[in-house]
Order: C-alpha cells, then structure tokens, then sequence
C-alpha cells in the first residue's frame, strides 16, 4: 500500500526531467540551427569577404586599388578613402595600376617610363 503512492511519485518525477531535458535541447537545437542559417546566410559571407578585403588593401600600399565604371558610388568613396589614408600613412599607394607618391612638399606625383615625376 505505501509502495504505490512513492511508484506515483517516482513515476511523475521521472517525466517531469525527461520533459524538462527534452525542452533544454530543443532550445540548444534552435540556438545551433540558428547560428548555421546565419553562417551560411550569403549576405554575411559576401560583407566579410569585401571587409577582409577592405582591410588587406589599407595594409598593403603596393596592392592595386581597381576603379571601373560599374562600381556603385559608395564603393567608389570607399577606394577612394582607402586610397587617401594609404597615401598619408605609407606616401605611396597604388590605384588603377599607377604607383602614386606623395612629395616632399605634399604634392602627388607617378614616376613616368623615363624616370621623371609627373605631378598629379
């Protein structure tokens, strides 16, 4: 007679943690997929590819910067200003192909094929 009151306990006990670890991992599951649709997202994936490369061009003055007519106008001020601090931090910086220097005085020049300056 007392053994089935304690059964009934034990019983609703044993349901109660298998509920509450079922709802633990379904949490844990939704927090999982939702980290993977956001890694795979391709939106993400192209802004962290342009800022990684964003970020090696303001480290390397000597990578080529390229401007072309189908860039938006965003882009384009924002080669520009990468153009602009490389300039002032390194002295030189390359642009569309051209190796740009800035002078002793603050001028920007290119080196021509004979090995004059050639003021920007």
């Amino acid at each position: 007679m007392k053994l089935i009151p304690i059964l009934i306990i034990v019983f609703f006990f044993y349901i109660f943690l298998t509920l509450k670890k079922r709802n633990k991992f379904s949490n844990r599951k939704t927090l999982i997929e939702r980290f993977k649709k956001r890694f795979k997202n391709i939106n993400v994936r192209r802004k962290r590819i342009s800022e990684e490369f964003t970020n090696s061009l303001l480290l390397d003055p000597c990578k080529n910067i390229p401007l072309g007519t189908w860039y938006s106008e965003d882009e384009l001020r924002e080669k520009a200003d990468i153009h602009r601090s490389r300039l002032s931090k390194f002295g030189k910086s390359k642009i569309n192909g051209e190796m740009l220097f800035v002078g002793p005085k603050g001028g920007i020049y290119k080196i021509s094929g004979d090995g004059k300056k050639k003021y920007v």
